[in-house]
């Protein structure tokens, strides 16, 4: 298998154009499935191919299949994807991405903008949220759309349910016209997390998701059950202080560094520096009274849960911990959070409302690892400012910058100017003089690296119960093997038409489990090189010729 990550300009390289990677142009189909690929999904728009007139990228036009699913991406899915103007199949599940499906897929971007021709779309086993946008609907060729096993909420928009979508996989026209066939309403679960649904039992409103499965239909937890969940998942036998051991079972008022109100329910979880270990389980969002959770400086990995959206939260502090991603953007507008929208009169919005002020993201830092809002007229708040050490470039949250290059001295002039012991011009003058000269160095040191080249460095968190396989990349199914003149006078192969890149592993049989932001283990299945021949019970994506009729893709091969 292949994993670390992907280039962050692997499709938005300035030097690469139209007269330096001229197979861009004609590649029909990308396949990276089924790897250990991680960090965000890089398509950022600035690549040798923009085109200012039609406002976006002109790359990869002719691609009709994107596959990136089965993988550990994170982040949110990119609106850019709207670029590929020809794109039939888009294949993002079994990743960890968060936010919500961007418009763009179903407006089109740039002048002239249309509704991209998708055929399919798999986003199944993610963490997306916010609700279903009927908007999907208006896709003129969309024939299949999974959504299952995210976090939506509300209910499935009646444009949606009169599509007929899915029918390939109900094999029942009935369902086919129902909401169900689309996914399983909140409270109600299935093997598949579509039609044919049975409501959970004991429900109490707590399985509150669109397109759950059968193992997510479980009972109510108290909240006994839950922090007795966070402390087996955190270590808690292992934790610094051992008076804080929590006996399971017992009553949570009763449990140090716990705090609750006068009806016995949990309001505070205050647990810093004490060598917590692992990922915040999703429960957590089910503490219905929760307003402060400070569990900074452990070492906390994973992803942070949406399911925190739910808690009339106050505090949330995570500093110094080994958290990767992005924070979902729906806490991101959450009012209250952090002092998140509370500001004085006049705050700008970007400031007022910030995904930095729940937590500084990777690459930057401050002396509290997040962001604040000013608390009144005039004054500056806290902010997250750029750093270019290891630590700050992986995890987010980070409350102190150690690199010692310029950058760091950069940060160490901002922090002193901030305290109020360097108010001199000239400080200011040598500290912006300072960020600029770093920025061009980062800047010349990132485009010297290869416009295809992948970050060696894994995601210990993300990868420590994969095993990865050596495995050499394809250049698959070009039109021609005549276009592979070895013998050009410069001495390199040319590629003019190529129309494939697939990194899926080579000759064998895989088996993979992994554990989730949870802790659970999951098995993965068993596939093989080519083409995925089964999702579960899924349709299979093959590329096929494409009647009217069948959800399927055109002829690549």
């Amino acid at each position: 298998r292949f994993h670390g990550r992907l280039g962050g300009d692997l499709f938005g390289h300035p030097d690469v154009g139209p007269n330096t990677a001229p197979y861009l142009m004609s590649l029909v189909k990308f396949d990276i499935s089924h790897n250990g690929f991680n960090g965000t999904i890089p398509l950022d728009g600035t690549s040798g191919f923009y085109n200012r007139d039609i406002g976006h990228d002109e790359s990869l036009q002719n691609l009709k299949y994107l596959d990136l699913g089965y993988n550990l991406f994170s982040g949110t899915i990119p609106n850019n994807l709207a670029n590929f103007e020809n794109m039939q199949g888009l294949f993002l599940e079994h990743n960890r991405l968060v936010g919500t499906i961007p418009k763009s897929i179903y407006r089109g971007s740039g002048q002239g903008a249309r509704p991209l021709p998708l055929v399919q779309i798999f986003l199944e086993q993610n963490s997306l949220s916010g609700t279903l946008n009927g908007g999907l609907a208006t896709l003129p060729n969309l024939l299949e759309l999974y959504v299952d096993g995210n976090k939506f909420t509300g209910v499935v928009p009646p444009e949606l349910c009169e599509a007929h979508l899915n029918h390939a996989f109900l094999q029942n026209s009935i369902a086919a016209r129902d909401c169900d066939g689309i996914s399983c309403p909140a409270n109600s679960a299935s093997r598949e997390g579509v039609a044919p649904c049975v409501p959970c039992l004991d429900d109490g409103g707590y399985h509150r998701y669109l397109g759950q499965h059968w193992a997510e239909c479980r009972s109510n937890m108290e909240e006994v059950e839950i922090l007795d969940l966070f402390y087996e998942r955190m270590h808690g036998d292992e934790w610094l202080d051992h008076s804080y051991s929590w006996e399971k079972g017992a009553p949570v008022c009763q449990r140090k560094g716990v705090a609750c109100d006068d009806a016995g329910r949990v309001t505070e979880i205050r647990l810093p520096s004490l060598g917590l270990r692992g990922p915040i389980p999703s429960k957590m969002g089910w503490l219905s009274q929760l307003r402060v959770l400070d569990l900074s400086d452990n070492d906390l990995t994973g992803l942070l849960p949406s399911d925190l959206r739910f808690l009339p939260l106050t505090l949330l502090d995570i500093r110094g911990s080994q958290m990767r991603g992005v924070v979902p953007p729906l806490l991101c507008v959450k009012e209250g959070i952090n002092g998140n929208g509370i500001g004085p009169p006049g705050t700008d919005n970007k400031i007022l409302y910030a995904c930095e002020n729940i937590v500084c993201p990777r690459g930057t830092y401050s002396s509290i690892g997040r962001a604040s809002v000013p608390e009144n007229e005039g004054e500056d708040g806290v902010r997250c400012l750029p750093c270019y050490d290891d630590q700050a470039s992986f995890y987010m949250g980070r409350d102190r910058c150690t690199d010692v290059s310029i950058a760091g001295i950069v940060q160490i002039r901002s922090d002193v100017f901030r305290r109020g012991l360097a108010k001199s011009i000239p400080v200011m003058v040598a500290a912006a003089f300072l960020a600029v000269l770093a920025r061009a160095l980062v800047r010349r040191r990132k485009s010297s690296d290869s416009a295809f080249s992948t970050d060696e460095n894994t995601d210990d968190a993300e990868h420590e119960d994969a095993e990865h396989d050596d495995g050499d990349p394809i250049l698959a199914e070009h039109d021609d093997a005549e276009h592979y003149n070895v013998g050009h006078d410069d001495g390199e192969p040319i590629l003019p038409r190529l129309s494939s890149i697939s990194l899926r592993p080579l000759q064998q049989l895989w088996t993979s489990s992994h554990e989730d932001d949870e802790g659970e283990v999951h098995s993965e299945g068993d596939w093989t090189a080519g083409y995925s021949e089964s999702r579960g019970t899924r349709p299979v994506k093959k590329v096929v010729e494409l009647p009217e009729t069948k959800s399927s893709l055109p002829n690549l091969t």
